[in-house]
C-alpha cells in the first residue's frame, strides 16, 4: 500500500547534518528549490557544487560538539542526518573500524538529542546496507537481494563490520530514542553515486573511482583501469537523483520503519569498469583491467530488493546505470580539466594524471610518532649532601625547554610573535598583546615606535607578528570593564598613518634582525590580504561563502565586513556566527553612507599590504584567494589586479539584451585582457589593490552611493602614484574569478544603468587627457529633438513645423535600433557569438532590440548628468574607456557607429517629414 502524502507544513525549516557532503548537498538544495528555508551543518566548509546557492545557511563546525548540535537544530521543523564518517572501500576497512564508530555514533547521539529538545517534527536518519549480515552475502556466484526484514536473518545480527554494526544500532537507538511528536524515518542506502560528490580522496565510491580511472586512461592513452580485488564482487548502484526522490517520498509518508534506497540491477565491478570505460568514450577492445590484490574489497555479493519500498512509498529508481555514469563521468571529466588547468608545465601534468589514476586508503588515525627521553639522574643524586629539590628543579626545566620547541611550528626564532587576548567590549581588536623580551632586542628596548601615544599600540604589534605568522589570540574572551570602546579617563591620541610607514619600518627591521639570525632558516615572511566588503543586504548565505575562503599557509588573510544599513535584521546573526573569530571585523555604518563610503572604511580598518573588494552578492571561486596570492607573486610591483566577474548563462531576453548592451562588458575584463599588465580599470566587484603605500587613493563619494565611476576613477588615480614611483599598473588576474547575479534576479529594470551613467559621465571633466571629441549619440540627438519640440510648441510655429521635432525623436529612436541590429545581427555577428546565452530566434531579435534601449537609456543618463552639474560644455565629448590600451581603436569604433546612426536617423526623419 502507498503510504505517501502530502507534506504537513507547506514552508518547514529543513536542517541538513553533513549538508556539504555528497547525498546531503543534493538534498539541501533540492528542498531549496521547493521553497524551504534550508540551513546546512558540516564540518566541511563548502560542497562539491561550485555555483553555491546563497540563500542556503551554512553553519561550519564539529556535530561531535553537543553545544554546535544544539545550536543548529535550535529553529528547524524538519532534520535530515547525514552527517557521518565515512566513505567507499578506501575509507571503510578494519584500520579506521573504530574511529568510524566513535565518530559516527557520537555525531548521531549529539544531534538526536538536540532535536527532542528543540521539538523537532520529522527526524530523518541516512543507514546504509551495511547492516545486512555478512552471512547472507558471501556467494558471488548469484545475486543476494536484501529485503529490509533481512537484518535479523540468522540471530544475533553481524553487519558489516563496526562501520554496519554503528549503523544498525543506530537504526534502534532512534527508534527507541524518539519521543513526544517527532516522527522518525530510516532509509538504507545501497550504493549511491552521481556528480558532486568525493571522486579522488580516497573517500570515494566506486563508479567515481572508476570513472575517474577511465577518464585518466582515456587522456594518458594507457587503455589500462586499475580496479580492486579481483572484480567478480557485485553491487547495485542507485543514481542520486532518484535517492533524492526516494528520500522525500519517504519524508512525506507514514512509514517509520527502515526501508531501502536503492538499485535491484546488480553487476559486477569488472562489468562496472567496462560500463564507466564507455561512458568516458574510451575503445572497449583495448581496455585492460588490472587487478591489485590485498585491498578492501567488501562483501561478494549485494544488492537491494525494493519490494517493501515500492508498494509503501510507490518508489523506485528511474535513471538507468549507464546513463547514470555518463552524467557522472561529464562532471568527473569537467573536475579533472580544472585540476590540469593548475598544473605547472607537462611534468606536473602527467604526475596529477598518475596519481589520479590509482586509488587510496584513508588512514583516520595518524601515524604515531614514538619517542624516548633518557634522563640518567648520577648516583650524586643519591648522595647525602645533594639536594633533591636541586635535581627535580633540573628535571622542570628541562621539561620547559621541550614546550619551548613549539616555536619551531612558525619557523622562526623563539621569542618572535606576539599573544593577544579579545576584548568582548570591542570584537575583532586584539587587545593586551605579550611579547617576549626578543622583541625588545631588535627594537633597542621601544615596545612601539613614538608616534603611538596612547592609542593603536595592541593591533601595530598583532599586525606587524601577523607578516610573519607569528601573531596568536588567547582562546578565552576578557572585558575591559573601564576602558574597551567607552569612553576613556584620558584624551584618546590615535596615531595617524601608523599601518603606513611605522609598520611597514618595523616589518623590515624585523626582517633585518632575523636574516642575522642563524637560527633562522628563512621562509616566515606571510604575505597579508585583507578582504572588504561593503554590505547593505546582509546575506548570510554569500557571507557564509567569503568567510570560508581559504588561503594558503604562506598568506594571512582578514575579513572587513563594513555593514551600510544599521537597520539590517542579520546584524545579530552575522554577529553571533563570527564576531568571536579575530580574522573577521564587523563593522556597522551608523548611517547608510553608500558603497564608496564603505570601503573607505575597510581601508581606514586595513593595515594589511594588499585588500580585496569584493561586492556583497558575489559568489567567489573556491581558489580565489589562492590565484590571488600567484598574481601578486608573479606582479609585486602593480597597483593592483583586475578579477574576473563572470555573471551566469543569459537565459531570458533581458539578460541577454544587458550583454549586447555592453554594460556587463567591463566586468569580465580580465579575461578579454588576460596577458594585460595595465588593464585601464576593474569593476569593485572583485578587484584587489596596495594598501601598504599611503598614496592618500580613496573612493571617492561624490559619486553617486549606488555607483558609476567611483571604481575608474579609484584605479585611475592608484596606477597613476604607483606608476609614477616606477611600480606597474593593473594587472589582469582573470583565475582570480567571482559570479555576478543578475540585478534584481533578472528582473527587468534599467534605473540601475541610467544611474550609473549619470555618475560615470563626471570622468569626462576629471580626465580631459582620456578624452575626445565625437558626434552626436543616440542622447544627444534625442535632447536636441526634445528641445526642439518645446521650442516649437512654445512659438507661433506653423503647425506642419511643430511636428518636426517628434518626428526627429521617432527617426533617431528607430535608427538606434536599426543600426544595433545591424552590428550584431551581421557586422559584428562574430563578436555577438561569444555571448553565454540560450536565447535563440524570435527571443534573440527581442534580445537585441531591449539592447538598443538599455543603451540608449544609460547614454541619457550620462547626458542627464552633465546637465545637472552644469557641464554643458562638456556634451559631445566622450570618456575613452580602454584608456589607449588598445590605441584609437575604440574611439574610432564609436565615431563610426554615430556617423552610421546620424546618417539613419536623417535618412527616416527625411522619409516622415516628406522632404
Amino acid at each position: 500500500m502507498d503510504h505517501s502524502k502530502p507534506a504537513t507544513k507547506s514552508k518547514c525549516h529543513v536542517l541538513v547534518t553533513g549538508g556539504n557532503g555528497f547525498i546531503g548537498s543534493h538534498i539541501a538544495r533540492r528542498y531549496f528549490a521547493m521553497g524551504h528555508p534550508v540551513t546546512v551543518a558540516d564540518i566541511a566548509s563548502r560542497s562539491h557544487f561550485r555555483n553555491v546557492s546563497p540563500g542556503i545557511e551554512t553553519f561550519e563546525g564539529d556535530l561531535r560538539d553537543p553545544d554546535f548540535c544544539a545550536r543548529v537544530v535550535r529553529t528547524a521543523d524538519i532534520v535530515l542526518h547525514l552527517a557521518a564518517n565515512m566513505g567507499g572501500m578506501g575509507t571503510i576497512h578494519e584500520e579506521n573500524e573504530a574511529k568510524i564508530y566513535q565518530d559516527n555514533h557520537t555525531i548521531t547521539l549529539n544531534i538526536l538529542s538536540a532535536c527532542v529538545d528543540a521539538g523537532v517534527e520529522k527526524f530523518f536518519y541516512a543507514s546504509s546496507a551495511c547492516v545486512y549480515p555478512t552471512s547472507l552475502q558471501d556467494g558471488a556466484e548469484s545475486d543476494v537481494s536484501l529485503c529490509e526484514h533481512d537484518v535479523w536473518a540468522n540471530p544475533p545480527p553481524r553487519p558489516q563490520g563496526l562501520y554496519g554494526l554503528e549503523k544498525l544500532n543506530t537504526e534502534l537507538v532512534i527508534q527507541n530514542y524518539a519521543t513526544g511528536n517527532m516522527k522518525t524515518y530510516i532509509s538504507r542506502f545501497h550504493n549511491i553515486y552521481g556528480p558532486y560528490g568525493s571522486w579522488k580522496d580516497g573517500r570515494e565510491k566506486v563508479p567515481a573511482a572508476l570513472l575517474r580511472k577511465a577518464i585518466v586512461a582515456k587522456l594518458t592513452g594507457k587503455y589500462e583501469v586499475e580496479v580492486w580485488g579481483d572484480g567478480s564482487q557485485r553491487r547495485s548502484f542507485c543514481y542520486i537523483d532518484d535517492a533524492v526522490e526516494g528520500v522525500l517520498k519517504l519524508l512525506d509518508s507514514d512509514c517509520h520503519v527502515p526501508v531501502n534506497i536503492g538499485s535491484e540491477e546488480a553487476i559486477s565491478i569488472d562489468d562496472l569498469a567496462r560500463k564507466a570505460a564507455e561512458a568516458v568514450g574510451l575503445d572497449l577492445s583495448r581496455l585492460e583491467l588490472q587487478h591489485v590484490v590485498g585491498k578492501p574489497v567488501g562483501v561478494a555479493s549485494r544488492n537491494s530488493n525494493n519490494s517493501f519500498v515500492e508498494a509503501e512509498l510507490g518508489w523506485k529508481p528511474r535513471i538507468g546505470l549507464q546513463e547514470g555514469l555518463t552524467r557522472t563521468a561529464q562532471w568527473i571529466r569537467d573536475e579533472i580539466d580544472r585540476l590540469q588547468e593548475t598544473a605547472q608545465g607537462e611534468a606536473e601534468r602527467a604526475g596529477l594524471l598518475e596519481n589520479l589514476g590509482e586509488s587510496s586508503l584513508v588512514r583516520l588515525r595518524p601515524g604515531k610518532h614514538i619517542f624516548a627521553l633518557l634522563l640518567p639522574i648520577t648516583s650524586r643524586g643519591h648522595a647525602s649532601d645533594a639536594d633533591p629539590p636541586a635535581c627535580l628543579e633540573s628535571l622542570r626545566a628541562f621539561a620547559r625547554s621541550l614546550l619551548a620547541t613549539t616555536h619551531e611550528e612558525t619557523g622562526v626564532p623563539l621569542g618572535l610573535g606576539c599573544v593577544a587576548f579579545t576584548d568582548t567590549t570591542f570584537p575583532g581588536m586584539p587587545t593586551f598583546p605579550v611579547i617576549h623580551r626578543t622583541h625588545m632586542s631588535i627594537f633597542d628596548g621601544q615596545v612601539v615606535p613614538d608616534v603611538f601615544v596612547n592609542q593603536d599600540g595592541d593591533p601595530f604589534l598583532y599586525q606587524l607578528y601577523r607578516r610573519f605568522g607569528c601573531s596568536r589570540v588567547v582562546d578565552c574572551e576578557i572585558r575591559n570593564g573601564v576602558g574597551g570602546r567607552d569612553d576613556a579617563r584620558y584624551e584618546k591620541q590615535h596615531a595617524m598613518d601608523w599601518t603606513f610607514g611605522p609598520l611597514t619600518e618595523a616589518t623590515c627591521l624585523v626582517e633585518s634582525w632575523l636574516a642575522k639570525d642563524s637560527s633562522y632558516s628563512g621562509g616566515c615572511r606571510k604575505l597579508t590580504v585583507d578582504i572588504i566588503v561593503p554590505c547593505y543586504r546582509v546575506m548570510m548565505g554569500y557571507l557564509d561563502n567569503f568567510l570560508s575562503l581559504k588561503a594558503s599557509p604562506s598568506c594571512s588573510v582578514m575579513f572587513i565586513i563594513i555593514i551600510d544599513n544599521p537597520a539590517s535584521p542579520n546584524i545579530r546573526q552575522l554577529r553571533e556566527k563570527y564576531e568571536h573569530r579575530l580574522d573577521v571585523r564587523i563593522r556597522v555604518n551608523k548611517t547608510n553612507s553608500g558603497a564608496s563610503a564603505s570601503r573607505n572604511r575597510g581601508l581606514a580598518e586595513s593595515a594589511a599590504e594588499w585588500v580585496l573588494f569584493l561586492d556583497d552578492d558575489v559568489t567567489p571561486a573556491r581558489n580565489l584567494l589562492l590565484e590571488l596570492e600567484k598574481s601578486i607573486e608573479t606582479s609585486p610591483m602593480a597597483a593592483g589586479f583586475v578579477g574576473n566577474a563572470k555573471f551566469p548563462t543569459a537565459t531570458t531576453t533581458f539578460t541577454t539584451a544587458l550583454h549586447l548592451a555592453g554594460v556587463t562588458y567591463f566586468w569580465d575584463i580580465a579575461t578579454k585582457l588576460a596577458e594585460c599588465k595595465d588593464v585601464p580599470w576593474g569593476v569593485t566587484a572583485n578587484i584587489a589593490a596596495r594598501r601598504d603605500i599611503n598614496d592618500g587613493v580613496l573612493y571617492d563619494v561624490g559619486f553617486p552611493k549606488t555607483g558609476g565611476g567611483e571604481d575608474i576613477d579609484f584605479c585611475r588615480r592608484k596606477r597613476e602614484y604607483v606608476k609614477s614611483r616606477g611600480g606597474d599598473g593593473f594587472v589582469a588576474a582573470p583565475h582570480v574569478t567571482v559570479t555576478h547575479p543578475y540585478w534584481n534576479n533578472g528582473s527587468r529594470s534599467y534605473w540601475r544603468f541610467y544611474g550609473w551613467s549619470k555618475g560615470d559621465g563626471a570622468l569626462v571633466k576629471r580626465y580631459p587627457a582620456l578624452v575626445y571629441r565625437d558626434i552626436p549619440n543616440s542622447a544627444e540627438l534625442l535632447l536636441f529633438s526634445v528641445v526642439a519640440s518645446v521650442a516649437t510648441a512654445v512659438t507661433a510655429m506653423p503647425s506642419s513645423l511643430r511636428w518636426l521635432g517628434p518626428k526627429f525623436f521617432a527617426a533617431v529612436f528607430v535608427a538606434n535600433i536599426l543600426h544595433d541590429a545591424y552590428r550584431h545581427l551581421w557586422r559584428d555577428a562574430e563578436r555577438t557569438a561569444a555571448i553565454q546565452s540560450t536565447v535563440t530566434g524570435s527571443r534573440w531579435l527581442a534580445a537585441v532590440v531591449e539592447s538598443s534601449l538599455i543603451r540608449m537609456f544609460s547614454e541619457w543618463g550620462r547626458v542627464v548628468g552633465l546637465l545637472e552639474r552644469g557641464e554643458f560644455g562638456l556634451l559631445f565629448h566622450r570618456f575613452e574607456w580602454f584608456a589607449g590600451v588598445h590605441g584609437d581603436g575604440p574611439r574610432n569604433e564609436e565615431r563610426r557607429n554615430n556617423v552610421q546612426r546620424i546618417g539613419l536617423s536623417v535618412a527616416l526623419f527625411a522619409v516622415l517629414a516628406g522632404i
